[in-house]
């Protein structure tokens, strides 16, 4: 059915000029998850199944390589994962993705289709996105969640080139995420947008800690009271970051809002919450991921 569902929808984005990355992770003879199925066109490819941690053959690690320069206007960008029964991913890609300047009235687009099948599990930990003096992004995600699959998601967003003194000077920022069961039903829908154009420099939160980050913890059959708990006391240990979270309606997960005035402790944050979901899941601790 995945199969279907993948091939599908490769013989529609063939003809709607969009740029298209599919991949299917199923199971081997050896219960370890693999690369199924995969399909890409310029300017994406997908690394070889990696097994980055000896202690845990089941995960598979894979990164999205893209060889463009970026998003530029009228880009259309489509990601489909696609997780079988009981396998296990960690997916990220190899650098940032930069959205560069366009015209007032043009965007870039990019639209992810997730599907997360029983007792699966998804780390999606995704370099951040950087939107360029002028720039306009709506980002989409729509993902299909198994009442027994577990998800791990992070977003950030850095708006401008920082060190060039270019924070949101961006157009527009507008991003939404959805999360369905398999029979179609809504679990709960996230959105923000953000206005850019130098307006939030002048506000005393924003300009000091610009860097946003969303982090979405989903993990059935486990207590995650204390996840929270330890989150917002590794947030209030550091100088440059702030952070607070949320339970997520109609599923045992959390949501977390993250500022940070650098990537870095960004990243070690969001490192931070996927090592302390996999130690409630009694899972191997997260492995050193080379870029």
């Amino acid at each position: 059915m995945v199969a279907q569902l993948i091939d599908s929808s490769i013989a529609a984005l063939d003809h709607s000029g969009q740029n298209h990355l599919a991949v299917q992770i199923g199971l081997d003879q050896y219960h370890r998850s693999f690369v199924q199925r995969q399909y890409a066109t310029y300017p994406f490819r997908l690394s070889r199944s990696l097994r980055l941690d000896p202690t845990d053959a089941h995960r598979a690690y894979l990164y999205i390589m893209n060889s463009s320069p970026g998003l530029l206007a009228g880009d259309r960008f489509r990601i489909s994962v696609r997780l079988s029964d009981r396998t296990s991913l960690y997916l990220t890609d190899q650098s940032a993705t930069k959205v560069h300047q366009m015209a007032v009235d043009q965007l870039a687009r990019i639209h992810y289709d997730i599907e997360v099948g029983a007792g699966a599990g998804l780390e999606f930990v995704p370099e951040p996105t950087i939107l360029y003096r002028n720039a306009s992004l709506e980002q989409t995600m729509r993902v299909t969640l198994a009442s027994t699959g577990s998800l791990f998601l992070s977003d950030v967003m850095v708006p401008g080139r920082l060190a060039r003194g270019e924070c949101f000077h961006f157009h527009r920022y507008f991003s939404r995420l959805r999360v369905c069961t398999p029979d179609g039903a809504l679990v709960f829908n996230d959105a923000m947008q953000i206005k850019g154009e130098g307006e939030l420099t002048r506000h005393a939160i924003f300009a000091s800690q610009p860097i946003l980050a969303s982090v979405m913890i989903i993990l059935p059959g486990v207590n995650l009271h204390a996840l929270g708990l330890d989150l917002e006391q590794f947030a209030h240990a550091q100088t440059n970051l702030t952070a607070a979270s949320s339970p997520l309606p109609n599923c045992n997960g959390l949501l977390v809002r993250v500022m940070s005035s650098n990537v870095p402790l960004m990243k070690t944050y969001i490192n931070q919450a996927l090592n302390r979901m996999r130690h409630l899941n009694h899972q191997p601790a997260l492995p050193e991921i080379p870029k």
